[in-house]
């Protein structure tokens, strides 16, 4: 019995000390060099997603050999080369809960596409779970949705690559397409703007535009 009590006393003992080593981790560094790669994993073998530039600051959430994970000030996560980051004495900002299943942003403001201009709403939804996205404009009758995958969400800079498109100008039907939306974000629910081309068969107004008021 004495030998379980002390196990589980070293035990806890142990995981007080990972986790204080994790909190402490936990603190904002600023990129010293003009450009930052941010990876999907620890190793130039891994694809970029965004590029920091010199005076971001990003919080250092653990450490893998040379490389860390970093989370940016408005939630854009990846792995850095750890030499470009120098610490800073500023706490890092709490992250919002990511209990929802979905991010969602929303913007109202002008649409600009080959079938309609004027005002209008912008919408992304994003699922957290498999990176699966849906950007969609409408205005009155007028609707048009953008679905595909995120490539990269960074820093308010998100980027969807488009695999299928819809509209109200061919009667909601959903086809295949191939193209990119590039959505600036702000604040972490709103869209200031974005751009996005598709291409498919049918697809004659693939293009389109917006900016929030």
């Amino acid at each position: 019995m004495k030998i379980k009590q002390i196990a589980m006393a070293c035990l806890a003992s142990c995981t007080a000390l990972i986790i204080s080593a994790t909190v402490a981790l936990a603190q904002l560094f600023v990129v010293n060099t003009n450009e930052l790669n941010v990876r999907r994993g620890p190793g130039t073998n891994y694809p970029i997603t965004f590029v920091l530039r010199r005076g971001d600051r990003v919080e250092v959430i653990r450490r893998q050999g040379s490389w860390s994970f970093i989370v940016g000030e408005r939630g854009g996560e990846g792995w850095v080369f750890s030499s470009y980051l120098t610490p800073t004495s500023s706490q890092p900002a709490p992250r919002p809960p990511s209990g929802s299943t979905n991010e969602v942003f929303r913007g109202r403001g002008s649409i600009d596409n080959a079938r309609f201009r004027g005002s209008g709403d912008a919408q992304l939804v994003i699922t957290r779970s498999n990176g699966n996205a849906s950007f969609s404009l409408t205005s009155g009758r007028f609707s048009l949705e953008y679905i595909g995958v995120v490539r990269s969400n960074f820093e308010g800079m998100v980027q969807v690559r488009v695999t299928q498109f819809r509209s109200s100008e061919m009667g909601f039907r959903t086809v295949s397409a191939s193209g990119n939306c590039d959505i600036q974000t702000s604040g972490g629910t709103s869209i200031v703007r974005s751009f996005c081309t598709v291409n498919g068969s049918g697809i004659d107004h693939g293009r389109s535009n917006f900016t929030a008021r």
